[in-house]
């Protein structure tokens, strides 16, 4: 069965859409991946099942088609390529670890919640793809620096790059989601997360 991050209501495994409306993830493989995903044998991990829209990567995207297919030229491409590039490295090297720590704790207070573990995955697994993406994208210019078009190793770089930005944009969609479910039960009990001291002394006024 799959839980629905929006409601909670559990759906057959397979299926698309829950009652609600909202996207239902695609489960990845149980035990899949290399060992710094940490994977649990007992959780289904998920996955995008589709691409989220963004004019970045399209815009890389057809850049480099354009290149490859069209004759165009390799700088529309570049222009694009290393802002995403930059923005990758720099949450690679100065952010990734931060999200692991925060995400630990969250695993501590409740082992039995899949939520955090299913969002370590998606974050781990998106720093992998953009990894490996950003290295075939510069194998594939370092072979054009040559005089060597390796045409499939770009565009294979490319959908790495692509399903990274998927799986970070799953992981904050599910982020969202979650706050939003949880300011919603807190509502329903008379609680303002964005003023929770209120709840406090009306509480204590209670008891007095």
């Amino acid at each position: 069965m799959i839980a629905c991050f929006k409601c909670g209501h559990e759906n057959p495994d397979g299926q698309k859409f829950c009652t609600c409306g909202a996207l239902l993830p695609q489960m990845a493989p149980t035990g899949s991946g290399g060992s710094s995903l940490d994977l649990d044998e007992d959780t289904d991990y998920i996955k995008p099942t589709e691409h989220f829209p963004s004019a970045e990567m399209l815009a890389m995207a057809w850049a480099l088609h354009d290149f490859l297919e069209e004759e165009g030229e390799l700088e529309p491409f570049l222009e694009v390529y290393d802002g995403v590039k930059a923005r990758l490295e720099n949450y690679n090297k100065n952010l990734h670890q931060e999200s692991l720590e925060f995400i630990t704790n969250d695993r501590n207070i409740d082992p039995d919640d899949t939520y955090p573990k299913q969002i370590q995955y998606l974050i781990v697994r998106g720093s992998q793809l953009s990894e490996e993406g950003i290295a075939m994208v510069e194998k594939f210019l370092d072979a054009l620096d040559e005089d060597r078009l390796e045409g499939e190793t770009g565009k294979e770089g490319v959908a790495k790059i692509v399903q990274a930005n998927d799986h970070f944009l799953l992981a904050l969609h599910m982020s969202m989601t979650r706050t939003e479910a949880i300011r919603a039960a807190a509502k329903s009990r008379g609680i303002d997360l964005d003023n929770p001291g209120a709840y406090q002394e009306e509480a204590v006024g209670a008891e007095d």
